[in-house]
């Protein structure tokens, strides 16, 4: 636990009902001999990030940001499945959306399908966390911000992190030559005070953090460029799959829409579906 002065405690809660997550703003109180501080209460949150648990259930992860920074690379091989999610999931939760391209040192430029992003108005910032390279654009863009890393394993989180700083705090590893990889080696959430301002949660990658879409808006928000053209579609509830005079099904028959974002747009769609059948 972290005081408003940047002071370190160590803390215990005082009940079993307070369970903060990484973010969490917390009343608590301290004791008189060297024990711990006891936390009292967790203030209200301003947003919250969910990933999906076993048996169905869901855990809370992080709290009260501002950003959502989507970290992708080269290597290993991009899942845009999870950054359709990621995007989805800021718009959910009120926060701004940033895609971090990084690893400039292995391949410079980006891909198509990054450019499709930008295309639907998503931000991208490129950098190299090995080299430095543009390290500083990426700082001053989350100055203003309580941000949030996430992203697959093996991406360069923690290496990104440590770039930011300017020094060796978060754990990075090394991709695995089997496949090539991201060996998971952010076990839990840690946040960082960034030089010039900001605050960065470094959390686990793919196989730990994979959030939960509970609305339909949520979807939708993440895939802005369909917005427009949906207010046009024959049916007001048109989920743009195979509904007649769908306006976004014609768009991407035209080439107006990249196909890749409406197949990732229905891959969500048919897991909200069967999840709010099983509710």
């Amino acid at each position: 636990m972290e005081t408003d002065s940047g002071e370190e405690l160590p803390f215990l809660a005082a009940s079993r009902r307070h369970q903060p997550v990484c973010g969490d703003r917390v009343r608590f109180e301290l004791r008189s001999d060297d024990s711990p501080a006891l936390l009292r209460a967790i203030l209200p949150r301003r947003n919250e990030l969910a990933r999906a648990a076993a048996r169905g259930r869901t855990e809370l992860v992080a709290a009260n940001f501002t950003l959502l920074a989507i970290v992708a690379a080269p290597e290993p091989a991009p899942d845009y499945e999870l950054v359709d999610r990621l995007l989805c999931a800021a718009a959910g939760s009120s926060a701004e959306g940033l895609i971090v391209w990084n690893k400039l040192d292995l391949k410079r430029g980006k891909p198509e399908r990054l450019r499709e992003y930008e295309a639907a108005g998503f931000d991208i910032v490129t950098a190299s966390a090995l080299t430095g390279a543009r390290v500083g654009r990426l700082r001053r863009r989350l100055r203003a911000h309580t941000s949030v890393l996430a992203g697959q394993s093996g991406g360069g989180k923690s290496t990104l992190v440590n770039a930011l700083l300017g020094q060796e705090a978060a754990t990075a590893g090394e991709l695995s030559e089997k496949g090539r990889r991201g060996r998971h080696t952010t076990a839990a959430a840690a946040m960082y005070s960034l030089p010039g301002g900001g605050r960065v949660m470094d959390l686990p990658g793919v196989r730990s953090l994979m959030p939960v879409l509970s609305d339909y808006g949520d979807l939708q928000a993440g895939f802005p460029e369909f917005s427009a053209l949906a207010q046009e579609c024959r049916f007001a509830n048109c989920r743009h799959r195979n509904e007649p005079g769908c306006c976004v099904l014609e768009a991407v028959a035209a080439g107006r829409l990249p196909a890749g974002r409406h197949a990732g747009y229905l891959a969500l769609l048919r897991e909200f579906e069967e999840l709010a059948a099983s509710v």
